[in-house]
């Protein structure tokens, strides 16, 4: 039986989400169109810019891999003056099972060491992540695209 799996070559960022101590997004289905959040702040706006259409990202929150989510918007949007003003729309690839919390993929697991999840929720390049590490561990992203793949369970 041959093996498919998803091609995540698109996927190039992660997103932390500072929501405390509930799930940001936990209402998120698999396929359906929805606005992911920035907080509003100096140079935010620019981060938000920085995936292209097409871009994959996956959402991190409270240690744990929690959404894969695809860009569709082509730029940011400004929806109001709160705190949560700076909007992407894109659909969502993935959801983890909020039901059963502990099979919830740990930061660790994905990623392979013990990130330390930087404040704020800007996305970063997953090639910037602690770059040595990565590499030492993944030696590229698309070996670490493909772990990814296994890890959220997008092979058939």
């Amino acid at each position: 039986m041959k093996t498919t799996e998803m091609n995540l070559e698109s996927l190039k960022f992660v997103k932390n989400i500072d929501a405390g101590s509930t799930w940001a997004y936990r209402d998120w289905e698999k396929d359906t169109k929805q606005k992911l959040n920035w907080s509003r702040g100096l140079g935010h706006e620019h981060n938000a810019d920085k995936a292209e259409v097409g871009d994959l990202i996956l959402l991190v929150q409270r240690a744990r891999v929690t959404h894969l989510v695809k860009v569709m918007s082509v730029s940011c949007q400004i929806v109001d003056d709160g705190h949560w003003g700076i909007i992407r729309e894109v659909s969502v690839i993935w959801v983890a099972d909020f039901t059963h919390e502990s099979f919830i993929p740990r930061d660790q697991d994905v990623f392979g060491w013990n990130r330390t999840c930087p404040r704020g929720t800007k996305i970063v390049e997953l090639e910037h992540l602690k770059y040595s590490t990565f590499l030492e561990l993944w030696h590229s992203l698309e070996i670490f695209q493909r772990h990814v793949a296994g890890m959220l369970g997008l092979t058939n």
